[in-house]
């Protein structure tokens, strides 16, 4: 689909991303834009007047959303079609408060229902020592090649357990952005925009240390880049694509559920509400505007109450020779 507008349309999409730009992030604003700009593609195919767009208008867009591919020609998950319909009805509101139409229809949909529960992107604290021990082994690989792939993996894997940072986040800082010796990390912009602290464990501090004392550079001696100068060299798309690929041969290695970078921001949270911290130090760490979108963590624990129930109950079996 090509995404030419007409001029009229254009302008207005232009006006709408600039109202928006100051409350989203960098990553925010072009992943807003690209949606916004494929919805209004799809209304100047099929002929549908931007300003006069109704409600049935809007469902055969929500419908056509259902139908789409993704690029490995899977169907939208539910995720991606609320970011869709959450798109068209910003854009709507900003129509509506700039007086351009009299009511957003996109408010009168039934938006597809999230899910309550995190994806199986998350391992156990043994689970994830496991992995983080094997990614740490970089220099026992046969080849150049592989030392200095499973190494740039290593010293990403640390720095996102640590952090709790999205992967969009991790790839947009550089090395003006670290305090090592405070170990903290200052993020200019995260998810809406807003600028917060990231925190460091001494561990990650000290692999972070050597990477840019030495290793960042010898790696990127081998690379002409345009974001050589970013901590990890390249944009999310390309470290994330690098680092999935190893995360899952190394994970399928030791038998581990594959997970993706995300995984490590998941798995942190997880371990953190296990290990007792307070749900609002939890939201501050990961930057969640929301306690609600925190609470989600509390979810993943319902097959270890049942482990509990199971092992602890008064009136649970015991094995034969164990009494009742």
């Amino acid at each position: 689909m090509g995404y030419v507008l007409p001029v009229a349309t254009a302008d207005l999409l232009e006006e709408f991303l600039q109202a928006k730009r100051p409350r989203v992030s960098v990553q925010g604003y072009a992943a807003l834009s690209g949606r916004a700009r494929r919805m209004l593609s799809w209304f100047e195919i099929e002929e549908i007047d931007v300003l006069a767009l109704g409600i049935a208008e809007a469902l055969r867009y929500q419908a056509w959303l259902s139908e789409r591919l993704d690029d490995e020609g899977k169907p939208y998950s539910v995720g991606t079609m609320h970011n869709y319909l959450k798109t068209a009805r910003a854009f709507y509101d900003y129509l509506v408060t700039t007086e351009r139409v009299k009511a957003n229809p996109f408010r009168e949909l039934r938006y597809p229902r999230l899910p309550e529960h995190l994806s199986r992107n998350v391992l156990t604290e043994a689970e994830m020592g496991a992995l983080l021990s094997e990614l740490s082994r970089f220099d026992e690989l046969p080849t150049w090649y592989a030392r200095e792939r499973r190494y740039r993996v290593h010293v990403l894997a640390e720095f996102l357990y640590a952090t709790g940072l999205r992967i969009a986040e991790a790839c947009s800082l550089t090395e003006v952005d670290l305090d090592l010796e405070g170990g903290f990390v200052y993020l200019k912009e995260g998810k809406g925009g807003k600028p917060r602290t990231a925190y460091l464990t001494p561990y990650a501090m000290a692999v972070l240390t050597e990477y840019l004392e030495g290793g960042a550079s010898a790696i990127r001696r081998n690379y002409v880049r345009h974001l050589g100068h970013t901590l990890f060299g390249a944009n999310k798309g390309r470290v994330a694509t690098v680092a999935n690929r190893e995360l899952a041969a190394v994970c399928t290695k030791l038998a581990l559920p594959v997970i993706t970078t995300h995984g490590f921001r998941h798995s942190l949270g997880t371990h953190l509400l296990r290990r007792g911290v307070d749900m609002r130090h939890i939201q501050v760490i990961l930057g969640h505007e929301a306690l609600g979108t925190t609470q989600v963590y509390t979810h993943v624990d319902k097959e270890d109450l049942r482990r509990s129930l199971d092992a602890f109950h008064p009136r649970t079996w015991r094995h034969e020779g164990e009494g009742v």
